[in-house]
């Protein structure tokens, strides 16, 4: 987890209920508050992690009403996959990954680290504006403020 997580929302909620920690598998190690693979791994059963300075990375999610909701701040910054099972095994294939194989991968629940042999470039972009199906055009509240540096940009 990450620092701030950990000491803005985590250790809070095991000081106002002890045990919550163990209940949701963390555990310490090396310093840092890690969450054990499983059913209530807040990442799901995938991450994906990408090069980012942000720290951002695609994850599953547990929750997966959370898809029919329209605000979507719901994930830290990062970036909730509706399909990522899909994803990765797409991602594996040319590493000889089947269908079937990110499951069964899942189903023995212990973290494992796969590197790409082909890098996978992602571009991830932030829109506040957007057309309707109609060609209407529809604008959204600004929740992370990179419209005003954008605009900045655009202005020079």
């Amino acid at each position: 987890m990450p620092a701030d997580i950990t000491s803005g929302e985590l250790l809070p909620l095991e000081r106002r209920s002890p045990g919550y920690l163990a209940r949701g598998g963390f555990h310490w190690v090396g310093g840092r508050l890690v969450q054990r693979p499983g059913p209530k791994a807040a990442l799901g059963a995938l991450k994906f992690e990408i090069e980012s300075p942000f720290d951002v990375y695609l994850h599953d999610t547990p929750a997966r009403n959370l898809f029919a909701r329209s605000d979507r701040r719901l994930s830290h910054g990062c970036v909730r996959l509706e399909r990522p099972r899909e994803l990765a095994t797409i991602l594996l294939a040319d590493q000889g990954w089947r269908d079937g194989d990110v499951d069964a991968a899942i189903a023995r629940r212990r973290t494992e680290r796969l590197a790409l042999r082909t890098p996978m470039p992602v571009f991830l972009v932030y829109r506040t504006v957007e057309i309707d199906s109609k060609g209407g055009v529809l604008f959204h509240r600004d929740v992370y403020g990179w419209d005003a540096l954008l605009i900045s940009h655009l202005r020079r």
